[in-house]
C-alpha cells in the first residue's frame, strides 16, 4: 500500500532535545537547464513554466524603506476579477457551445496534482488546463541571479528506499539535485536564533521537552497512522485518533503539564504546517505530519517547485514529439475551465476559455478534477443530482488563504540554517482569533538552502499563515496587498537585524497570496466518512485528484492519490 510513512525525518521532535544529524549533499542541475526538444521560439509553451526566470532591473515601490514588487504573485488575478465569483457556466437556453474535440482524458488544474496526474497517465495524452499562464500551483518557483526559490510548498518527505515515492523522484531526477536536512529546526526567541534553548529551562519544564521528544519518536515508530488509510488493514485505530484534536491526544499522552514554550513551539508548527491550530487539527492528521518530519526533509532549489517543473519537462517534451500543430496542444495554460458535466454517450464534457477568450467545449472519455474543492463545486453546477453526497462533503472543508513572501537579497544568510520558526518575545497568539489581531510571519527559511553553487543572489522565504475565519475575504480586499506590505515591514526590519543583514542588501520583496491553497484537517473528516466522499469518482468518469481529497495540506497526498486513481481512470480506454 502506498502510504506517507516511512519517509521519516527529524523535526520538531529533534528540536525538542537538540539532537543533531548529517547533511546530504547530491549533484546538482540549474533549474534554469534547456529542455530538450523546445525550442526558444515556442513562447507560448516556455511562459507555461513553473519556474519563472526574473532579471534586473526591478519595477519595484517602495514600502516602509524596502522595495515590494508591485503586486501580487500566485493569486494574481485583479481584485475585481476573481476567479468563480461570479457565475461563469450560467448559460442560456442552449447551454455550453458544441463540443470541438474528443480526447481520452481531460485533466483540470494545472497545480501539482494535475501535473502528476497528467504525467502518471502520459501515455493516454491527457489534455491538462490550467487558468494560469503558468502552471505548478501552489508548486511554482522563480528564479533570479543564481537562486531559485519556492513560492508556495517548501520541501518533502525522505523517501523510504524502494517505494513508490522513491522511485518516482528518481525518473524526474529530483535525486540528484536534492539537499536532505535531517538536522533539528532552529527557533527565534527574543530576537536571537538558538539551537540550545532548552538549556535555560526549569527542570519540570526540560521533563516536558523531552516527554514530547519520546511521544513523536514513539509515533513515529510504532504508532505512525498512514494516510491515504492503508487497504486490508485494521484502521479503527487511525479512525479513533481522528476523532480527537491533536492537543487533546498530546495532553492525554504527556501525563505532565505543558510549559508554554513548548506550547508555542508546536503552535507555530502548526501555523506554518497546517495554517490552523493544534486545537484544531486532527491528531491522526497532526501526527501524519509531525512523526513524519522526524526522518528527514528533501530540499530543491526553489523546493516543491523543481517537482512540478520536472513534471512539465516531462510532458513539454511530450507535447513537442506528439503534438499535432494544426490542434490545440496538450499542455493549455491560461485556458480556465468554467463548466464539467456528463455528456451522452457516456462522456464528459468540458467547456473552457481559451486562450484568445472563445468559449469552448471538448469531449472526454474521463475527467480528473484536480482543482479545489472549492472551485470544483463551482464548475460541476450538477454535481448536487450526480453526487448529492459528495457535494454536502464539499462544503463540510474549510479552506484558508496564506501568504509566501520572498526577501530577495545581495547578502549570504548566516548561518547556513534551512527552517526558524519565530516566537518573538515569547507572545505568540495561541488561538485563530488572537491571531488574526496579531497576525505575523512564523517561519523563515533560507531559500537558496539547495543551492547549485555559489551565487551572488539569495532569497529569504517567510510563510505567513492565516489561521483564521476571515483570511480568505482579507487576501482579496481592495487594500489587502497594502495592508500586508505595511504589516509586513516592521517584521522584515526585525528579521534581518537578528540575521545581521543591513536593509540596503534588499533588492525586492515579493509577495505571493494563495487564496484556498490551504485545507482545514479537522476532527472526524476521516472518521465519518468525508474524506472518502470526497475522493469518491462520479459514474467512473469524473474522478477528484487533490491534496483537499484528505484535507491534508500534503504534497504526497497529490502524488499518491493520483497513483492510487490511475488504473480506475484508465480502466476501458
Amino acid at each position: 500500500m502506498l502510504t506517507r510513512r516511512r519517509f521519516l525525518g527529524r523535526g520538531l521532535g529533534a528540536l525538542a532535545v537538540g539532537i543533531l544529524g548529517g547533511r546530504g549533499f547530491a549533484p546538482r542541475l540549474g533549474a534554469g537547464a534547456k529542455v530538450p526538444g523546445i525550442g526558444d521560439s515556442d513562447v507560448a509553451l516556455w511562459r507555461s513554466r513553473p519556474f519563472r526566470p526574473l532579471s534586473g532591473p526591478f519595477e519595484s515601490t517602495m514600502v516602509g524603506g524596502y522595495p515590494f514588487s508591485k503586486k501580487w504573485t500566485g493569486d494574481g488575478f485583479d481584485d475585481g476579477a476573481i476567479p468563480f465569483h461570479s457565475c461563469h457556466n450560467c448559460f442560456d437556453e442552449n447551454g455550453p457551445p458544441a463540443p470541438t474535440e474528443e480526447i481520452d482524458i481531460a485533466v483540470v488544474g494545472g497545480g501539482l496534482s494535475g501535473l502528476m496526474t497528467a504525467y502518471r497517465l502520459r501515455d493516454h495524452r491527457p489534455v491538462l488546463f490550467e487558468m494560469r499562464d503558468r502552471f505548478g500551483g501552489a508548486a511554482q518557483g522563480e528564479q533570479w541571479d543564481g537562486v531559485s526559490y519556492s513560492l508556495g510548498n517548501a520541501y518533502i518527505i525522505t523517501p523510504d528506499e524502494g517505494s513508490f515515492l522513491a522511485e518516482l523522484y528518481q525518473k524526474l531526477g529530483l535525486d540528484r539535485v536534492v539537499r536532505v536536512h535531517d538536522q533539528k529546526d532552529f527557533i527565534e526567541l527574543n530576537g536571537a536564533i538558538l539551537d540550545d534553548f532548552w538549556d535555560g529551562l526549569s527542570e519540570d519544564d526540560r521533563l516536558a521537552f523531552e516527554r514530547y521528544a519520546e511521544i513523536v519518536t514513539y509515533m513515529g515508530e510504532e504508532e505512525y497512522p498512514e494516510i491515504p488509510l492503508p487497504e486490508g488493514k485494521d484502521n479503527q485505530w487511525i479512525l479513533d485518533l481522528d476523532r480527537k484534536t491533536f492537543k487533546q491526544d498530546v495532553e492525554e499522552r504527556m501525563g505532565m503539564p505543558i510549559p508554554r514554550l513548548l506550547a508555542m513551539a508546536i503552535q507555530s508548527y502548526f501555523y506554518s504546517s497546517f495554517n490552523a491550530g493544534w486545537e484544531e487539527v486532527s491528531a491522526a492528521s497532526g501526527w501524519n505530519f509531525v512523526a513524519a518530519e522526524e526522518f528527514g526533509k528533501w530540499v530543491f532549489p526553489g523546493g516543491t517547485g523543481y517537482m512540478s517543473d520536472a513534471m512539465w519537462r516531462k510532458l513539454a517534451r511530450m507535447e513537442r514529439l506528439h503534438g499535432d500543430p494544426n490542434h490545440p496542444r496538450f499542455l493549455r495554460g491560461g485556458t480556465m475551465v468554467i463548466d464539467v458535466r456528463m455528456a451522452a454517450g457516456d462522456r464528459v464534457q468540458v467547456t473552457y476559455i481559451d486562450t484568445d477568450g472563445e468559449l469552448r467545449s471538448l469531449l472526454a472519455k474521463r475527467a480528473v478534477i484536480c482543482c479545489s474543492k472549492r472551485v470544483a463545486k463551482m464548475m460541476m453546477r450538477d454535481l448536487g443530482t450526480l453526487d448529492p453526497e459528495k457535494r454536502e462533503a464539499i462544503d463540510d472543508i474549510v479552506h484558508r488563504g496564506y501568504i509566501v513572501a520572498n526577501v530577495l537579497l545581495h547578502h549570504p544568510i548566516d548561518p547556513d540554517y534551512y527552517d526558524v520558526f519565530l516566537l518573538g518575545a515569547g507572545d505568540l497568539a495561541m488561538t485563530g482569533a488572537d491571531f488574526e489581531v496579531d497576525s505575523r510571519v512564523v517561519d523563515m527559511l533560507n531559500g537558496g538552502y539547495a543551492r547549485v553553487s555559489a551565487t551572488s543572489g539569495h532569497a529569504l522565504t517567510l510563510y505567513w499563515p492565516l489561521p483564521f475565519a476571515t483570511s480568505r475575504v482579507s487576501l482579496v480586499r481592495a487594500t489587502a496587498w497594502q495592508d500586508y506590505t505595511r504589516a509586513l515591514v516592521p517584521q522584515l526590519t526585525r528579521m534581518l537585524g537578528i540575521l545581521g543583514i543591513d536593509k540596503q542588501a534588499v533588492q525586492q520583496v515579493r509577495m505571493t497570496r494563495w487564496g484556498h491553497a490551504m485545507p482545514l484537517a479537522s476532527p472526524n473528516l476521516i472518521a465519518d466518512g468525508t474524506a472518502e466522499l470526497l475522493r469518491r469518482p462520479i459514474d467512473g468518469k469524473i474522478f477528484f485528484v487533490n491534496q483537499d481529497n484528505w484535507a491534508l495540506p500534503a504534497v504526497e497526498n497529490c502524488l499518491l492519490d493520483a497513483e492510487i486513481f490511475a488504473p480506475q481512470i484508465t480502466e476501458g480506454l
